[in-house]
């Protein structure tokens, strides 16, 4: 989905946070802290390889927005609570689990709460933006959710999405679409937007023409033709976060 083994890395010298979920399970998060804080905090949800070096950069560009950035690993309750690289083994995600990263995200969520008051989003990459996507669904006290590349098939556990799950979130939504991604199919954008529009609820999906799923991150990553689209998107995900 995301995964590439080109990727920047920001070093394995990261400090990371343990949190623990409502099940009692140990999860690695990292905590980017804003230079010039906003008071706004966010929650960075990683594409299907989880919290590995990148996505802790990644971290540190959001928090160039103003905002305090803390992203997440999935597979604490299988690899442990460490940092990792870049390796991944796709067979982790076969225990990929929907509703335990709910259970996750309210831990994180919590420890922003704890950091001080101020809204609180949720943003996410691939399998990381269906996920902040579907916790717009429930009653976390989120402000709004950002997702990026969204891809709501199944994954591990999880059923897919279904078609009309936007009809049921709750918050202020920005979704961010490549328009050539074949794992994001156009279906998803139109009834997300269809369904946002018809409940009434603050809402900006922006789809970019010919451009692939992770588009955003390439650019990050240095990849060439991808800067125009990435830079109106980090622009959107800026304002979306002020």
């Amino acid at each position: 989905m995301c995964l590439d083994a080109d990727v920047h890395a920001a070093g394995d010298a990261d400090p990371i946070i343990e949190l623990t979920s409502a099940d009692g399970a140990g999860f690695g998060a990292y905590l980017a802290r804003a230079a010039e804080p906003s008071g706004v905090r966010l929650v960075l949800l990683p594409d299907v390889g989880g919290m590995r070096s990148p996505f802790r950069d990644l971290a540190r560009r959001f928090a160039r927005t103003g905002a305090d950035v803390l992203v997440i690993d999935y597979y604490g309750r299988t690899l442990g609570t460490a940092a990792r690289g870049e390796e991944y083994d796709a067979r982790v995600s076969e225990s990929f689990d929907r509703e335990l990263v709910l259970a996750d995200l309210t831990a994180a969520i919590a420890h922003l709460r704890g950091l001080g008051d101020g809204p609180i989003y949720a943003a996410g990459f691939c399998i990381g933006g269906s996920n902040a996507l579907y916790a717009g669904t429930a009653d976390l006290g989120l402000a709004g959710v950002i997702g990026i590349c969204p891809y709501v098939g199944q994954m591990g556990v999880s059923a897919p999405l279904p078609e009309d799950f936007g009809s049921a979130i709750r918050v202020p939504v920005l979704g961010l679409f490549g328009g050539a991604d074949t794992e994001v199919p156009s279906s998803v954008h139109e009834n997300l937007a269809r369904d946002l529009a018809t409940a009434n609820l603050p809402h900006d999906i922006v789809v970019y023409p010919g451009q692939p799923h992770g588009f955003i991150e390439w650019d990050h990553f240095g990849r060439e033709g991808h800067a125009e689209a990435a830079a109106d998107a980090w622009e959107r995900i800026a304002a979306f976060l002020r």
